[in-house]
């Protein structure tokens, strides 16, 4: 059945999981970084109870599903973690207690110190009320971007263009013109290009970007790729890398997860020819969406990497934010405070 039929059918919630709530990305977070241990929990529709499962399986006959992450935080401290989760529907009361129930159950008997919640949901349209009855708090914590860009791609090339700022769309002619190329990519060798150009991103921006080592980029595109969830942009001039991103798949989406560039390159409009690309490649996969992944960014004091992104839709999603909930309220009190004095001031966003 093709993505737009699935939607089509599907109304009661997002008509598929964040891919940051599949068993293919526990699978990649564990390669990537041994520190996580994935445990995923689907609950069919007409099931009494969530139960651990390898795979998503059709989504259509899931009622609601959970991609856990667990770590030790020393001490023999634990915490859980649901990135964009859990799946369920969140106007359905009843489902929503349930699975916030089992995810609590599940917690108790990990011996968590506690549980923390990124729903895939907008704040525009998200009830927090059902999170606070069952003990969940919001935090300024967060840990993935908690706003975002989403650009509608299923147009034609004059369409999608059109919907652009007349400035983005005349840098991709730009970069078109001055003979700047764009592959994609799976294979190893092209992860590490991406790392090299990363670093130099990273250097420019003063350390801030605070990336990950070289095996963690290519373990997640192995394993990603593997299924065909992940790719490689690279956008090449004259056998010199310009730029390079990372870019998930799944679903009705495609994800801008990681990018960078070179500053030599600047003037070339690499990032512009990468993005045209990546999203016209998502749109003939038949995907809905392009996720330009965070806008209001720590690592963006001056407002550039926004405004870049804003010019591919002005709409900015703010996401319905971070939740946490713990068994023993006077130990993560005392945890989450050492853990912001730690920190800095700046450590919520």
């Amino acid at each position: 059945m093709s993505i737009r039929s699935r939607i089509t059918e599907i109304e009661m919630k997002n008509s598929f999981p964040h891919i940051l709530q599949t068993p293919a990305w526990g699978r990649a977070k564990r390669a990537a970084s041994p520190a996580w241990t994935p445990f995923f929990f689907a609950r069919p529709h007409g099931a009494a109870a969530f139960a651990p499962v390898e795979t998503i399986g059709d989504p259509a006959a899931i009622e609601s599903s959970v991609l856990v992450l667990e770590r030790e935080l020393g001490f023999r401290q634990r915490l859980h973690y649901v990135p964009r989760g859990p799946w369920v529907d969140w106007a359905d009361a009843a489902a929503v207690g349930e699975t916030l129930e089992f995810l609590r159950e599940f917690g108790r008997e990990r011996g968590i110190l506690f549980t923390r919640l990124e729903p895939d949901a907008y704040a525009l349209d998200f009830d927090g009320s059902r999170l606070a009855n069952a003990g969940f708090r919001r935090t300024p914590d967060y840990i993935q971007a908690k706003d975002t860009v989403k650009v509608r791609i299923d147009k034609n090339d004059d369409e999608l263009l059109g919907s652009f700022h007349h400035k983005h769309r005349y840098n991709i002619r730009l970069a078109e013109k001055r003979g700047l190329t764009v592959r994609s990519s799976t294979q190893a060798s092209d992860a590490r290009l991406f790392y090299e150009l990363l670093k130099k991103t990273e250097g420019r921006h003063g350390g801030a970007l605070h990336i990950h080592p070289l095996s963690y980029y290519e373990k997640v595109l192995a394993v990603l790729a593997a299924e065909g969830l992940a790719r490689v942009y690279l956008v090449e001039k004259d056998g010199a890398l310009a730029s390079a991103s990372l870019v998930f798949t799944y679903g009705a989406e495609a994800i801008y997860m990681f990018g960078a560039s070179d500053y030599e390159h600047r003037r070339d409009m690499p990032n512009h020819l990468r993005e045209w690309r990546s999203m016209c490649d998502a749109r003939d996969e038949g995907r809905l969406w392009f996720d330009l992944w965070g806008v209001t960014m720590r690592n963006d004091p001056g407002g550039g990497i926004k405004r870049y992104k804003l010019g591919y839709s002005e709409r900015v999603e703010n996401m319905a934010g971070t939740f946490d909930w713990s068994p023993r309220p006077l130990a993560y009190a005392a945890f989450t405070a050492l853990n912001r004095i730690r920190r800095g001031p700046d450590a919520s966003g």
